[in-house]
């Protein structure tokens, strides 16, 4: 049973109050929290605040005491990424020397943080070959909780904090790793199935961000890959081996055609810039084009009345020297259904609305402006 002391709401959820729970906390350790039901309500989210645990509920219940039920297939997923961590920066530190700064769960991948500014691939072979092979061993993981100055010396990988008691929860992979946790593990790390770093990336200046997956979490994100290549092998009708250099011929040939494109929609705007309809509104001389968006990115180099208006996919484009556009798209936007925006020399507007419409509106926003 769990003992609810109060429960309020807040933007549509309600949470529950109490001093003790079996539901672990989100963000404690680095970890996930555990999801699962207090009485007849689902519980969403879990928070320690002030000594106090509030657990966000789907529905109002009453305070009091209530059956509950942790969802157990989310906590084992829980224990296999946090432990398979501990492995993992056990074998950064063994291999390559590499400290973990910092560790954070997420609910598809989880991330470390390397003190190291940067991983070579030959690197992160050799470290994951290390945690793999551990996981294969099927070590026991011992959890032992000892007095502050014994944890001192058991070896761990990271140095005590001064927030840590003087009782330590110690988690132990038989002789390879020990380092002080309070999160969940796994009995013996052959339950972990496998290691998977997935990609990697700097980050706050000299660090590095690993970002890894265990158990099933990397059985899924193998059969997500396997799927995404069958689809790209039939898409570029190519054998996976080759995909590299096919995707690599696309790439320069999309390239080439790219280039030519912009040299023809400049060669296209130089020739029509002369020749685009135009009319006066007052002492304003306006030009109009619809057509290429290629070659309406280039018309303002080359344009000679005051007011340039490009209709493309986007939109309408506003191009002036003289007028703020920056007034004229905020007079649009008060008198038609539209988003848009932009600077005094340049803007644009999306609307609904035809030429004559916009040209009338437009009319009369040069008559105040």
């Amino acid at each position: 049973m769990i003992k609810i002391k109060r429960v309020y709401e807040e933007n549509g959820k309600f949470f529950g109050v109490s001093d003790q729970s079996p539901f672990y906390p989100d963000g404690k350790g680095g970890q996930l929290g555990d999801r699962g039901k207090i009485g007849t309500a689902n519980v969403l989210g879990v928070e320690e605040i002030q000594n106090e645990i509030i657990h966000v509920l789907d529905k109002f219940i009453e305070p009091g005491e209530h059956n509950y039920a942790i969802d157990e297939s989310r906590r084992f997923d829980i224990a296999v990424q946090h432990t398979a961590q501990h492995i993992l920066s056990a074998s950064f530190l063994k291999t390559i020397q590499a400290k973990t700064m910092s560790f954070h769960m997420g609910e598809e991948f989880s991330t470390i943080d390397l003190d190291i500014p940067q991983l070579t691939l030959e690197a992160l072979e050799d470290v994951e070959s290390v945690a793999n092979q551990v996981v294969r061993n099927c070590l026991n993981v011992q959890i032992v909780e000892v007095e502050r100055n014994e944890a001192e010396s058991m070896n761990l990988r990271k140095s005590l904090s001064e927030k840590v008691g003087q009782i330590v929860r110690v988690v132990k992979i038989d002789d390879f790793d020990a380092s002080a946790c309070a999160g969940f593990h796994v009995k013996n790390t052959g339950e972990i199935g496998i290691i998977k770093v997935i990609s990697w990336e700097k980050t706050k200046g000299a660090l590095t961000r690993v970002y890894f997956v265990a158990g099933n979490r990397a059985l899924r994100d193998y059969s997500k890959r396997v799927l995404v290549l069958r689809q790209l092998s039939k898409l570029l009708t190519s054998s996976v081996d080759e995909m590299t250099i096919r995707v690599e011929t696309l790439l320069n040939k999309i390239r080439d055609q790219t280039s030519l494109i912009n040299r023809l929609a400049e060669e296209t705007a130089k020739i029509i810039a002369d020749n685009l309809p135009e009319r006066s509104i007052g002492k304003y001389k306006i030009t109009t084009y619809e057509g290429f968006d290629d070659v309406a990115n280039v018309l303002p180099k080359y344009f000679k009345s005051d007011l340039l208006i490009c209709k493309t996919t986007g939109g309408y484009q506003f191009i002036s020297k003289d007028l703020d556009c920056s007034r004229l798209i905020s007079y649009l936007k008060e008198r038609v259904s539209g988003v848009g925006g932009g600077g005094a020399k340049r803007g644009s507007l999306k609307t609904e609305i035809g030429w004559q419409e916009l040209l009338l509106l437009v009319e009369e926003a040069l008559g105040v402006m």
